[in-house]
């Protein structure tokens, strides 16, 4: 049956009340800034309690961590823990090297029965056979010798770990030297590192970094400066080497005296109020093709270490550590480019540990108020 047609009068009428309807409508629905929309990941680390099993039950630390609405945890992968001391300090390479994965593995599984996933950071100390002093440690550590190690790595934890970084703060004295070479040694063993692994595993993905915040005289180098080192980039970021490809970049953004809104002087430093520098930085090595993802992009951000002490030099009050901690995973949060985000110690270790304490229980598994503030932040 056909319906008469409205007067054109009416027609019109119904017409602009429709497209009056409509616009309404648009206007009370608006999309949410990427940032607000945007998940990001909350991290642990505690390596003594949860590889280690050090002076706290890992089974009870991986129930508060998930608990706590954490969904991944890092751990440290040392190139000597896994050969024993046996082969580490072996002059010449062995015919076989043997790893043990033991720990490892137990933590792997621990983490993934609770729906944890584990971030492992490849690692020195290296063996005596793979330094440039033959001495157990961290001076001028091979690179091809790395990379064997960090395929050895993959091969093993292949379609149980999504997710590697290379070394840990390589731009800190106590983790990579001669000081001034650092950059250079990084560099090789960064390239060897993601062959090794793209090799074993293509899916996993990579993160280049894990870099200090800031430079401290004769101890350590400051994060930009150390990236145009490793990238062959003049302080106008022309580049003078081949291009390096990484899935991200891994940093340790503390600021352990002041709020995280604090601007950190010096330019090439990089704490969490002053995370623009770093992105800037990236941006300005995909530009000259330095350094960029694999599709050819800028690399975002992998906030791997943070926290504020509770206790020794750099203490703060309970309450006040407790609102500078849930302020900064909020910077991080507002962040578009940071993926994630890591508290850096989950239990607080005995005393003769304690010169860095940056704990959310204590060592009888108490939470503090810095533990009840991230755990409405996660849950919010």
């Amino acid at each position: 049956m056909t319906l008469p047609s409205p007067p054109p009068r009416v027609g019109r009428q119904l017409l602009l009340l429709a497209l009056v309807a409509i616009i309404t409508l648009l206007s009370l629905i608006q999309p949410a800034p990427a940032s607000a929309a945007r998940y990001m990941e909350i991290a642990i680390q505690d390596d003594a309690v949860l590889v280690g099993r050090l002076y706290y039950n890992r089974d009870y630390a991986l129930n508060q961590i998930r608990d706590l609405g954490a969904t991944r945890i890092r751990v440290n992968l040392t190139w000597v823990d896994a050969l024993g001391p046996h082969q580490s300090r072996m002059r010449r390479q062995p015919a076989r090297v043997l790893y043990n994965w033991t720990k490892y593995d137990a933590i792997v599984n621990a983490a993934r029965a609770r729906g944890i996933r584990v971030h492992f950071t490849v690692t020195g100390r290296a063996p005596r056979w793979a330094t440039g002093n033959r001495r157990v440690g961290v001076y001028k550590p091979k690179a091809a010798k790395f990379g064997a190690f960090a395929r050895a790595v993959a091969q093993h934890f292949r379609g149980r770990v999504d997710r590697y970084s290379i070394w840990n703060e390589p731009n800190y004295k106590g983790w990579l030297q001669p000081m001034r070479k650092a950059p250079r040694i990084y560099r090789g063993l960064y390239a060897a590192g993601w062959r090794g692994i793209k090799g074993a595993d293509p899916y996993a993905k990579v993160l280049i970094g894990e870099t200090s915040p800031y430079a401290i005289r004769k101890r350590a180098i400051a994060p930009i400066k150390f990236l145009r080192g490793v990238t062959c980039t003049t302080k106008r970021w022309k580049r003078r080497c081949k291009g390096l490809r990484s899935d991200g970049y891994a940093h340790h953004p503390y600021e352990f005296k002041r709020s995280p809104s604090a601007r950190y002087p010096g330019r090439d430093n990089a704490t969490i109020g002053t995370l623009g520098r770093l992105t800037k930085a990236l941006n300005r090595l995909k530009r000259n093709r330095a350094l960029r993802t694999p599709r050819g992009g800028a690399l975002h951000l992998w906030l791997t270490e943070f926290g504020y002490f509770a206790s020794g030099k750099y203490r703060m009050p309970a309450g006040r550590r407790a609102k500078y901690l849930r302020r900064a995973f909020t910077i991080a949060r507002r962040n578009p480019r940071v993926h994630s985000m890591l508290q850096y110690l989950l239990v607080s270790p005995p005393r003769r540990w304690a010169h860095f304490n940056t704990s959310l229980l204590s060592g009888s598994g108490a939470p503090s108020p810095s533990y009840w503030s991230l755990r409405g932040f996660a849950r919010r």
